[in-house]
């Protein structure tokens, strides 16, 4: 095995992180402060005005329930509303567990800076001079690969290999590791982003070698001990707990009501671990998002470095549509502030966390509702403005351009849902296809052009989405991206999918 040379972390951190402002500049600014410093009364009274208003929107929404919780300053607000599982008056409040889905990478990658500071993971290293059996299809890849790409999305394989189920009994992230070499790559390494499960199920089994224990473990002992969040954990149960647990809602877009969701429940599994496993709550996660801004354990002892906070939440490679990517986290440029964020997704629920530290800020949003990403964008959008000042910027439509919506013509394919643009007349219109929701999709909606080329839906529960045209390795326009993820263009109809082997595999 070849010997690791480990670079002193602060010059490795100095250094990359210097880089990576000279490359961005935008970011490069000084620290602004909170432009409303606010007492805790007024805080609340913030809160609570958004809080209202959010309960509005879920009504609207026929979500049955959310939690959210904000810190600014040295204050934290929370509250749930609505049931944790229609059919029952149990309610949603900030100890109701919910799953956290791939916010949960964000432990992952925070584990490895842990390992980082102590000198025992070098995040440049190729990740075949850590495990020099390992292997993609693609040689290249396996040759170029390091840990810090694993956290990337850059890496141009295929992206949901660590959901296809290996055989019980030993380290299962040891297992996913050496069935890579059946992985298709979709990209060249490093050409483009898409978000990428396989590379952190990689990552996942890199962190736990090196930790030399179970990743579960290993996050909770760095972590969840330590920052006092006791209602989190992995669980790979077959049925939710009894109590106070956000069961899985689907969506209803059209007509009908709250009363008429039928709950469900699909189990996580271990193959998925640090991509999307853990349970927990919205009291929990503001611990974390504490840390996340200050560093510090529920003692008030420094557990990562702001030093290493500041190089896992900067912009470090670009992802879509004018967007960034850290260690894992998604990175947003508000005109100089930058605000690292994480969304997750699993079949009936969705969970938020952002940050925005120049403002000793962050909310988090948990909804148990396949509509959850509509609500908690919104909420976190009215929570940032209300707190901060801080207002999203929504991209505009600059017109029905054929020249420019023509290539986007056709069906794409992904993983569990397809997504189609057919031309009808003058119009373009968007059609989307899950193979989770049972066909409880957005009705068609329609579809523009931006002044940058994108398309953008108009209107509908996806309005303000935006969709990149890409070239395939052969130079063709044959790739979409759109919500983080490549459709390839395909045969068949929009709705034909192959679960096979996948832990949607019912």
């Amino acid at each position: 095995m070849k010997k690791i040379i480990k670079q002193p972390i602060k010059l490795l951190f100095t250094v990359m992180i210097l880089s990576l402002f000279a490359v961005q500049p935008a970011f490069a600014q000084k620290k602004q402060q909170s432009n409303k410093t606010m007492t805790k009364k007024q805080g609340q009274a913030t809160f609570d005005a958004v809080l209202a208003e959010t309960a509005e929107l879920i009504k609207e929404m026929k979500i049955p329930g959310l939690a959210v919780g904000v810190i600014h300053g040295p204050n934290t607000y929370s509250a749930g509303l609505g049931v944790t599982k229609v059919g029952t008056d149990e309610a949603v409040t900030p100890d109701t567990k919910f799953q956290i889905g791939s916010v949960t990478k964000t432990f992952l990658s925070t584990v490895a800076m842990q390992l980082s500071e102590e000198g025992k993971l070098d995040l440049n290293a190729r990740v075949v001079d850590i495990l020099p059996w390992w292997r993609v299809a693609d040689p290249d890849a396996t040759s170029k690969a390091r840990v810090v790409d694993l956290f990337h999305h850059r890496a141009g394989w295929y992206g949901d290999h660590g959901f296809l189920r290996v055989p019980p009994g030993g380290s299962i992230s040891e297992k996913v590791m050496l069935q890579a070499a059946y992985v298709e790559q979709i990209y060249p390494f490093d050409q483009t982003w898409m978000y990428n499960n396989t590379s952190i199920t990689f990552a996942t089994h890199v962190v736990s070698h090196i930790g030399g224990k179970p990743i579960e473990t290993l996050i909770e002992e760095h972590l969840l001990n330590p920052l006092g969040m006791d209602s989190s954990s992995f669980n790979y149960d077959t049925t939710p707990p009894a109590n106070n647990y956000a069961w899985g809602h689907p969506p209803i877009y059209g007509e009908g009501s709250i009363s008429d969701l039928k709950p469900y429940y699909i189990p996580l599994i271990r193959e998925s671990a640090a991509s999307g496993a853990l349970r927990s709550t919205v009291t929990d996660m503001l611990k974390y998002a504490r840390f996340q801004l200050d560093g510090k354990d529920a003692s008030g002892n420094q557990l990562l470095s702001q030093e290493a906070l500041d190089y896992a939440h900067a912009p470090a490679v670009e992802a879509e549509t004018g967007d960034f990517t850290g260690l894992t986290w998604f990175v947003h440029d508000y005109g100089g502030v930058t605000s690292p964020s994480h969304g997750g997704n699993w079949p009936g629920t969705r969970s938020f966390l952002q940050l925005i530290p120049d403002h000793d800020f962050a909310v988090v949003v948990l909804v148990h509702s396949d509509r959850g990403a509509e609500a908690y964008k919104k909420v976190a959008n009215a929570m940032v403005k209300a707190f901060t000042g801080i207002e999203a910027k929504s991209p505009v439509a600059a017109g029905v351009d054929a020249s420019v919506l023509d290539p986007f013509v056709g069906v794409f394919k992904g993983n569990s849902q397809n997504i189609e643009i057919r031309k009808e007349g003058d119009k373009y219109v968007f059609i989307q296809f899950s193979a989770l929701t049972s066909g409880a999709d957005p009705a068609p909606a329609n579809v523009a052009n931006t002044a940058d080329g994108y398309f953008i839906i108009t209107e509908g529960p996806n309005k303000g989405s935006l969709g990149e045209l890409l070239k395939d390795p052969s130079g063709e326009y044959n790739y979409v991206r759109f919500n983080h993820r490549i459709f390839i263009r395909g045969e068949g109809a929009v709705d034909e999918f192959d679960l096979s082997g996948s832990v949607f595999d019912k």
